[in-house]
Order: structure tokens, then sequence, then C-alpha cells
């Protein structure tokens, strides 16, 4: 089996700051376990009401988090403090391989995505007061399987003042399944097997940096409190790599190997309250979760959660200190390369970590 993979061209696209969605959430003082959890185990809470599979996960302002995408338009609220989800307003195009971004104002901005046929050029913006979507700019290119960052000064390399895209510098190749993770000083990491580029907000450009080793691909990446970044796993060579970016001298650096294989599990990672990170999912089939200590530099095994899962699905920190993870797929279950088709099959009930 081969893992999805779309070619986005070189051209990429800046709406106030997005770069076209990774969005980590970073810093905060670590929680405790929420009443009546256990520590370092997996919950099983309220499933779905219209199980969407291959969708994203936005957390609200007020807490909430919106899941949207997979293979229809619908759309859905999950609330933490009860466990429960509610349907939101349908969004006005179906888009599986889509992003979504909060935005300063609250508003949260879904762009491109597959909707059966071909990429969409479309954009879409949600705003949870009135539980309404409203049609923005398009982009210039459609896009799947893309990223969206939010940047420092509050755009999205999409002005979600203007509602209009505007096209930026080109990125040093063509890339599909890639990271882009915004570092301190305010530039972002692109990087994926073989290739790391930063991009520079201020002049709109990219610049080739010193490349991640040849055999990482389709990778997780999450900035760590420091400002370093930990990518992880792949599809090529050997999928428990780990390795950290250093900003201040440009270079990449083995870290410890995971301790499961995370092949194809290009959205399995977030970084805890406490400053670990947390690695989900993978085609490996595994239920283990593991976090990683960079302080102590070593992987240990979480509890195990109640399914296996791999490919598009959602995982975010709440803003109470547990994670969230939410869709995806089989881990025997892939998107057809070629013409864009995905067969969802079974999805599972969303779960929750409690650190």
């Amino acid at each position: 089996m081969t893992a999805p993979r779309r070619s986005i061209g070189l051209a990429a696209t800046v709406r106030m700051s997005l770069l076209v969605g990774i969005v980590g959430v970073f810093g905060g003082a670590a929680s405790a376990p929420a009443a009546g959890a256990t520590a370092n185990t997996w919950t099983v809470v309220d499933d779905n009401l219209q199980a969407p599979g291959f969708q994203t996960a936005t957390v609200l302002a007020d807490g909430r988090v919106l899941a949207v995408g997979g293979q229809g338009t619908k759309a859905e609220l999950f609330d933490p403090a009860t466990g429960t989800w509610s349907v939101a307003a349908s969004m006005n195009h179906g888009r599986t391989y889509a992003t979504a971004t909060r935005l300063p104002s609250g508003n949260v901005l879904v762009a491109g995505g597959f909707d059966g046929s071909a990429p969409l050029a479309s954009a879409e913006v949600y705003d949870p007061a009135s539980n309404r979507w409203t049609p923005t700019g398009s982009m210039a290119t459609g896009r799947l399987q893309h990223t969206s960052t939010l940047l420092a000064n509050g755009n999205v390399l999409v002005d979600p003042a203007t509602g209009e895209f505007t096209p930026t510098g080109s990125m040093t190749r063509p890339r599909a399944i890639f990271t882009a993770t915004l570092l301190v000083d305010g530039t972002v990491l692109v990087a994926d097997y073989g290739q790391t580029d930063l991009y520079d907000p201020a002049t709109g450009r990219f610049t080739s940096i010193a490349p991640l080793p040849p055999d990482i691909d389709a990778i997780t990446a999450v900035r760590l409190r420091d400002g370093r970044v930990l990518s992880i796993g792949g599809s090529r060579g050997d999928t428990t790599a780990a390795e950290i970016y250093v900003p201040s001298t440009h270079t990449w650096q083995a870290a410890a190997s995971l301790n499961w294989s995370r092949y194809y599990a290009p959205w399995g990672a977030v970084l805890l309250a406490d400053g670990r990170v947390l690695v989900v999912g993978g085609t490996s089939s595994t239920k283990i979760a593991e976090t990683w200590d960079p302080d102590a530099g070593f992987w240990t095994n979480t509890g195990p959660l109640f399914n296996a899962r791999t490919s598009n699905f959602a995982l975010v920190r709440l803003n109470d200190g547990r994670v969230l993870v939410d869709g995806g797929a089989e881990p025997d279950v892939w998107c057809d390369n070629e013409g864009g088709g995905c067969e969802v099959g079974p999805t599972h009930p969303a779960e929750v970590y409690t650190p």
C-alpha cells in the first residue's frame, strides 16, 4: 500500500498570514486529571452524531471543539465539560483533507479540500457566536492535504480581515503531506523528506536550509516550549525515527527513537501542557500512544487507546489540558492515490487522554 499524496505545486498563498494546517498550542500550565479520570489513560466519550471521518478539529475560544470535513458538509461541536457532541451548521461545500484555522477573531477559517471530484480552491469562515458559515475569497489553486499556519502577526499565509488570498513566494519544490511549524521568531519551518524550507513573512520568501534525513516522510512536527521542533515518524525507512530542529543553528539532531512504528501518522502529535509531546496512531495497528519528555530525552508508553487509528484523525489539546482524538480510518484503509476517492470505513468513537 502507498500513502496518499497530493502535489500542491510550488506557489504558496497568504491571507493576512495563513500558510496554505498545522496550528500548535504552546505553553500553558500543567493540569490535574479531570474529576473521576485516571492519569495517563484514555476514555471513550460520546460518539459523533454524524461520524464524518477524515475531519479536522479546532478548539474554539470557549473551549468547545469544532469538527468539520470528511465526506460531506456536516459539522459538529464537542463540549469537553459534558463529553457530548451537538450538530453545528453545515458547511457550504464538502471538504475531505481541508485545513481549519482559528483566527484571532475567534472565527474558524476552513480552506481547500476535496469534494469527491477535484481539489477545492474555495474557503469559508465559521462564526461560533452565530453558528453560521460565510464564503470568503478563494485561493488561486485548489488544494488538499496542505497546511495552514497562523502567523505571529495574526495573518494565516490569507487575510481574515479582507477575505482575500494573495500569492506569496514559491516553495523551493512542490510538496504534499508536509509540515509547517511556526517558530518563535515568526518564521515558518516547512519540512518533508530530504528537504526543509524557512518561510519569512516579512519578505514572502522561502529559503532552503539543512534537510531532514531522506528516509523521513509524512512526518509530524511539534514546536517545543524551548523553541526547537520535534519531527517524528514517516513512511520511508525507519518509521520510529525522531529528529529535532535547532533554530539557532538551522540543523537537525537525532532524538531517541519511538517505541512504536508511526508509519503514516502525519497528524498524530500534540504538545501537552507540561511540555511533553503525545504521539498517537499510525498504520502499525498499535493502540499504544507514547509521550516524549524533552528534558529526559526518552519515550514512555501511555495506557492504550480503545481503537487504533491512522490517516486523517484529529488530535487537539483541550483547554483543560486533556487531549481529544477523533475520526481517522482503520490502519488498512487508504485513499485512492490518483483519483482522490477516500474509503472512510468504520469510524471510532472519540477518545480523551488524561495526562
